[in-house]
Order: C-alpha cells, then sequence, then structure tokens
C-alpha cells in the first residue's frame, strides 16, 4: 500500500516541484501517494500545516524560521526544512503610471543596472514628500517572505526608509495582479507568473528582478511538521527523493514547455500558458510591448544545489527579521537554524542518487567570485556585499 502524503502548494511557478513529482510519477515511484492540496494564501497553507491538516508544505524558506520563533499570531510551531524548492523567480513590478514618473525622474538610473533603479522611485517618492503627496503602497506576499526582504534591501539601498517613506502590506500572490490593475498598489514583489501577468495585460512593469537584488538567494523550501519528520524517517527520505528527482526533470529546458502546460491546468497554476512559459523558458518580458530578454537561469529547480538547504541562507533570512525589528537583536538565530535547516535530512534521503551535494553546511554569501562558484552559480548583492556568519 503507498503511503499517503498530504502537501500543501501556493499557486506559483515554485510549487512546480511537488506537481512534477506527482504527475510525472516521481512520487508513486517511491511509493507515495501524493495529494496535493491548493491553497492561496501563506498564512493558510501556514497554519493547516501546525494544525496537522497537511503533513507537507511548499513554503516561503523564512516561515519555518519565523514558527520556530513564534511569530506571526501563533505559538511557538517546529517545522523542519529538509530540502529547497529551488532559486529565483521573484520580481518587483510598479504599475505603469509609477514606471514613467520613475523614468522622468532618473532616466540613468531606469536604463542601468536594474537593482539600482529604486534610485529613481527615491527621487518620485522626494517629489511627493515636498509637494505634500500621500506615501505610495507597496506588497509583499507575507512579513517573512524573500520577497519582503528583498523588496526592502532594493528600496534601502537607494536610501528609501521602507518603514517611513511607504507603505507594504500583504497581499497573497494570485491577487497581486488584480490589486495594481485596481490601483490599490503602486508596486510589489511576488513570484511568476504574477509579474508577467501584469506585463502582459498592460498594466505593470518589472523594474527588478530577484536575481538583480541577490542572484541565487533562497525562495521556497519543502517544510514538514517535526513530530510527523520524527515519526516517518524513511517517509522523509522517499518524498526528498521524489521531489529532488522532479525537480531534475523541471530543470531540463526540453521539458519547460510541458511543465507551464501541467502548471497552466486550473489545479495547479491555474495561469494562461503563454504567461508560464514566458518565465519558464527563461524570455520573460519586463515591459509592455517590447522583446523578452534572454535569462536562462530565471528558474532554477536542481542546477546550483538549488534543492540543497544552506544554513546560511536560512541565518541571512533570520538576519534580515533581526535588521528589521520582527525579532529582538539577541535572538539566538544560530540555535533556531540548525534546529529548522536540516542538511542531515537531506543528505541521508540522497544518498546513491548522483546528486552534487554540497561538503558544508553553509557558505559565505554573496562571494560572486568565490572557489565554489561552479557548484552554485553567480552569487552576488546588488550592493556587493558579503554575508559570512558562521553557521
Amino acid at each position: 500500500m503507498a503511503n499517503k502524503v498530504r502537501l500543501g502548494f501556493v499557486p506559483l511557478v515554485d510549487c512546480a516541484i511537488p506537481v512534477v513529482a506527482r504527475a510525472m510519477g516521481f512520487a508513486a515511484r517511491e511509493n507515495i501517494e501524493l495529494e496535493l492540496v491548493r491553497e492561496m494564501s501563506w498564512a493558510a497553507i501556514r497554519d493547516k500545516l501546525a494544525f496537522g491538516m497537511l503533513d507537507a508544505a511548499h513554503l516561503l524558506a523564512g516561515i519555518p524560521i519565523a514558527a520556530r520563533l513564534g511569530l506571526g499570531g501563533l505559538p511557538v510551531q517546529n517545522i523542519v526544512v529538509p530540502m529547497a524548492l529551488g532559486r529565483g523567480g521573484n520580481a518587483i513590478t510598479v504599475s505603469t503610471k509609477l514606471y514613467q514618473r520613475m523614468l522622468e525622474a532618473d532616466p540613468d538610473a531606469m536604463h542601468g543596472p536594474r537593482g539600482l533603479s529604486a534610485r529613481a522611485l527615491k527621487k518620485v517618492i522626494d517629489e511627493d514628500k515636498a509637494e505634500g503627496r500621500p506615501i505610495m503602497s507597496f506588497a509583499t506576499v507575507f512579513p517573512f517572505s524573500s520577497h519582503n526582504y528583498e523588496l526592502r534591501y532594493w528600496m534601502a539601498a537607494a536610501g528609501i526608509d521602507p518603514d517611513a517613506d511607504v507603505n507594504i502590506g500583504v497581499i497573497a500572490p494570485p491577487r497581486m495582479f488584480d490589486s495594481l490593475r485596481n490601483g490599490w498598489v503602486d508596486g510589489y514583489c511576488v513570484g511568476e507568473p504574477w509579474n508577467q501577468r501584469a506585463v502582459f495585460h498592460g498594466d505593470g512593469v518589472i523594474v527588478a528582478l530577484k536575481d538583480d537584488i541577490w542572484s541565487r538567494s533562497p525562495e521556497k523550501v519543502l517544510g514538514l511538521r517535526e513530530d510527523w519528520a520524527n515519526s516517518n524517517p524513511e517517509l522523509v527520505s522517499s518524498l526528498v527523493r521524489a521531489l529532488v528527482c522532479a525537480a531534475e526533470w523541471a530543470d531540463q529546458p526540453g521539458n519547460r514547455v510541458e511543465l507551464a502546460h501541467i502548471l497552466s491546468e486550473e489545479a495547479n497554476v491555474g495561469a494562461p500558458f503563454e504567461v508560464l512559459n514566458a518565465s519558464l523558458s527563461g524570455k520573460p518580458v519586463l515591459r509592455p510591448g517590447e522583446p523578452p530578454l534572454d535569462l536562462p537561469d530565471r528558474h532554477v529547480f536542481y542546477r546550483y544545489t538549488a534543492t540543497f538547504p544552506w544554513l546560511s541562507q536560512g541565518r541571512w533570512l533570520g538576519e534580515q527579521m533581526k535588521r528589521w525589528r520582527q525579532i529582538p537583536e539577541d535572538s539566538d538565530l544560530k540555535t533556531v537554524i540548525r534546529e529548522v535547516y536540516r542538511p542531515d535530512l537531506y543528505r541521508t534521503a540522497v544518498d546513491g542518487l548522483d546528486v552534487l551535494v554540497p561538503q558544508d553546511d553553509w557558505r559565505v554569501e554573496g562571494a560572486a567570485n568565490s572557489a565554489d562558484q561552479a557548484l552554485v552559480g553567480r552569487d552576488q548583492f546588488l550592493d556587493d556585499s558579503v554575508f559570512e556568519v558562521e553557521c
């Protein structure tokens, strides 16, 4: 009899790995009956995992850390992360109106490196302050998401105070596009396909990609309730193996068109095929009516150790929680990250598979010219900073 696993996901391109694991038979090959449960918000998926309605979940990389710290209005929840679910896919999109204002305010910034485009936003904000206009509103998908920290990083690098100069709220990913189109927000940071959809409809312009802010940065992870993982060690290994094999399949360029068709199904992401394919093919369109770019690493599911749960990437997320005053400065992040991110479970699961596994559990993040670039790919922050903290 197959082992049943209920796994929750939010409809985004990066839910591809669990979707492929079921659709292409990788879960069945590991004797797993994988039931996928579609949720519309990260709060819903976090709560259902915490209260035992799900066994596993496609989660924002920061949620398990926040849960262990008792953040977000819930008691402490013990969620462990045996693997990551890929890299890339986020972007910052602004309304066409705001884009025009940014272009007029600072053409050089808007035609320079995308990671520095917030310099134009800073000039628009300064102009609004001088004229006494209301501050603008932006959205991210969750307070403890990489999207929130990427948006803030992008703004802060240009001298914008994200807590004073703009409003930053939370909107579920599938609601972002409508919120921008209806004028409820001026911009947002979200995963695909909700950036491409705004561009395809002529309502938004992508001004920065995730890779422009921090290339190869953490995004989604597999989250498991710790008690469930401890009670089912062999099943955990089987699930990780199925998902790693699915990630390898999803990362092959020859499979991307089929993947776009699979994700376009209403039970999965339910977005138009052409929108999904533009992103998955590495040919995103940033501005309405313009030709696509050639970005083959727009979505990375398997290459560059994209399924390995690096302690250093979890630690960076924790340090962002400190930076933006979500947790006290004296929080013991080293202990928390080691409790949550579990490369030991990953190593056990993939032992015997032809999978590239790092020798170490943490690394120097942002070291663009480091010796292990072949292992992780291009790794650079927009301000060329380096994150080196022993984990």
